[in-house]
């Protein structure tokens, strides 16, 4: 059986947003600009607003209106500011950046942008712990589902070694189809053995829904021992009772800022993710996927980088053109939701002037505030 199943009606009664809007083509594909960046598409309503990302040190920025603040107080306890950028990354006022509400989801389509309402999404991701998880699911926009990529995770503990698939983000409850009732397989890998392959099932990362508080509790797992706990994001951080912990659609490892047990991650095929289409990642099945899974050992893992988790936020690697000289954006629309929890807006990056290779130099965004 396929281990994703597009439930849009159940992923819309855990989270549902607002109604979809309409859309219609807004601008010409890229092309160089004159300080040697590259221009998007031409994201022409909402307002304007240039912002001087420096390659270290963070620069703040407030939707409405559009502007360049400086937060009051420690901006990790501020609500004075919404987005913040620092050399590559963005952040929203959110989870472990900040104690805002606000949050993100992206990328979606260039002409999305043209619309007046947010579309309907599965869910705002707020700021997290993540890495070597980051990309384990492929996004089918048509139906709000998630797809496991099947790619074989290295989780290492220490002198241990785990391999880990994710099979499933969907599982039943009260006879009806839940996300974020993960399921996956996984063994210990040994110098000289034959690993044992577990499967488990129901790994609740629903959190309680969208509308949940930031802090309820959703599963943590050893992978040693078996034990499965509840711990919230506050507690599974300061936790070393775990290796994974599943929440909504993020899986996070205990190690770096993901938790004080010293957990190291790496995507086995990670080189394989930027040309997945999602039509492909769809006919993949886990009885289909087992034979890539059985085939990682040990040595499969030698010469890979292990990492624990690092702070990623819904733009994640995702808003910046990969592998291109200098730095571009990428031509789509994002969601961002402001640290009150209570207004979206639609970002388009326009374009980046003066890059480096460790900032977008001046970055140019269209803001535009909408319904939903």
């Amino acid at each position: 059986m396929r281990a994703l199943v597009p439930v849009a009606l159940a992923t819309s009664l855990l989270f549902a947003c607002s109604d979809e809007a309409g859309s219609k083509p807004t601008g010409d594909a890229p092309a160089a600009d004159a300080d040697g960046g590259a221009e998007a598409a031409a994201f022409d309503t909402g307002t304007e607003l240039r912002i001087d990302v420096p390659e270290s040190g963070r620069v703040y920025v407030k939707l409405a209106p559009p502007a360049v603040v400086t937060p009051e107080g420690d901006p990790k306890t501020s609500t004075n500011w919404d987005v913040a950028f620092e050399g590559v990354d963005v952040f929203t006022n959110s989870g472990v950046s900040g104690a805002g509400k606000g949050g993100g989801f992206g990328p979606l389509d260039a002409i999305t942008f043209i619309g007046d309402t947010a579309p309907s999404v599965p869910f705002i991701t707020q700021d997290k712990a993540g890495g070597a998880f980051l990309d384990w699911y492929a996004y089918e926009g048509a139906s709000h589902a998630l797809w496991s990529r099947y790619h074989v995770h290295g989780v290492r503990d220490g002198s241990r070694l785990w391999k880990v698939q994710v099979l499933t983000y969907y599982g039943q409850r009260d006879g009806a189809t839940v996300p974020a009732l993960y399921k996956l397989r996984y063994a210990e890998l040994t110098a000289g053995g034959d690993p044992s392959t577990r499967e488990l099932s129901d790994l609740d990362g629903t959190a309680g829904g969208l509308g949940a508080s930031a802090s309820a509790p959703s599963e943590c797992l050893d992978l040693g021992s078996g034990a499965r706990t509840m711990l919230t994001p506050d507690a599974a951080r300061a936790s070393s009772e775990w290796h994974l912990c599943f929440r909504r659609d993020s899986i996070s490892v205990n190690g770096e800022i993901g938790g004080p047990r010293g957990v190291t991650a790496t995507d086995l095929d990670a080189d394989k993710t930027a040309s997945e289409a999602i039509d492909a990642v769809k006919t993949k099945t886990a009885d289909g996927e087992k034979a890539t899974f059985d085939a990682a050992t040990a040595a499969s893992f030698d010469g890979k980088t292990f990492r624990g988790d690092r702070v990623v936020s819904a733009f994640s690697d995702k808003w910046i053109e990969p592998a291109k000289a200098p730095l571009a954006p990428v031509n789509v629309t994002w969601l961002v939701q402001d640290a009150a929890g209570t207004q979206k807006f639609f970002l388009g990056f326009t374009s980046f002037q003066s890059p480096t290779s460790k900032s977008p130099g001046t970055v140019v965004v269209r803001i535009k505030p909408v319904k939903g």
